[in-house]
């Protein structure tokens, strides 16, 4: 029980990490409108595949009425409006596994901003952070409290969004006279720097790299608490897959789960 309220998540526990104490658990967080079960079936077999591979924990996280209480100042939605302890529900699921590994997190849309949220106010609990189709909100949209300890980040983003826009503006939800703002957010790459800067990567001079591969270019800021921009051609708002079964991707392949999960193995502990 949260704020007198029954919160769920659903756990999939690969062979491998039954009964290690020391298994690594992923929480995935949905978007708006969405629940545990459908990004679960959104983003396909890739990602328990991987998980049965690698050997940690996937953690599915349902938001209260489809939403979360992340860090956008501006809109409105049942999360936010009643100020709910989403970062304590994060830490249940996490504590729900029952192992003293890392925890990183991967978030799609709102639930990438909810990721953010966990980076820059919760950095204690998570080892890294993902967020798919979401760019960090500018500074006059910026709601949360940061703590200022670094954390490893990773950001996917498709060039074709029309909901999250690669070049930063106004994020709406929904259609026509019903779409609803969500305010501004920084482009794709001036979010990645800022949290370069926030990480303590900028600080010394330092240059991304930029590679290119298929469909993807990636820019890494390397560091202790690393910051990765992946963009994907084609993609629109959605979370790619090499199956692609999220759709919306205009026939691109990515691998998404992999790569993310990559990037976080050689993240701290």
């Amino acid at each position: 029980m949260l704020d007198e309220r029954t919160r769920t998540w659903t756990v999939y526990r690969p062979p491998a990490a039954v009964g290690d104490p020391s298994a690594p658990a992923l929480l995935v967080i949905h978007g708006t409108g969405d629940t545990a079960s459908g990004i679960r079936n959104g983003i396909g077999p890739d990602l328990e595949q991987l998980a049965d591979e690698e050997g940690f924990a996937v953690v599915y996280v349902d938001g209260h009425q489809n939403n979360w209480n992340e860090c956008r100042v501006e809109g409105d939605w049942p999360a936010k409006d009643e100020d709910l302890d989403d970062l304590g529900l994060m830490r249940q699921a996490a504590e729900s596994v029952g192992s003293t590994g890392p925890v990183y997190a991967v978030g799609f849309s709102s639930g990438g901003h909810m990721a953010m949220r966990l980076a820059l106010e919760a950095p204690d609990l998570v080892d890294g952070v993902a967020a798919v189709a979401a760019n960090p909100p500018t500074a006059d949209n910026l709601g949360c409290e940061v703590q200022g300890d670094p954390v490893p980040i990773m950001f996917v983003q498709g060039r074709q969004d029309p909901i999250n826009p690669i070049d930063g503006g106004e994020v709406r939800v929904g259609s026509g006279l019903t779409a609803a703002s969500r305010g501004e957010v920084m482009s794709a790459v001036e979010g990645a720097e800022w949290f370069a800067r926030y990480n303590g990567i900028l600080a010394g001079g330092a240059t991304p790299t930029v590679t290119r591969e298929g469909d993807a270019e990636t820019i890494t800021w390397e560091g202790p608490a690393a910051v990765r921009l992946v963009r994907v051609d084609r993609v629109g708002h959605s979370f790619p897959t090499l199956s692609g079964r999220w759709g919306r991707d205009g026939g691109a392949r990515y691998d998404a789960p992999g790569e993310i999960w990559r990037f976080f193995s050689p993240a701290p502990a």
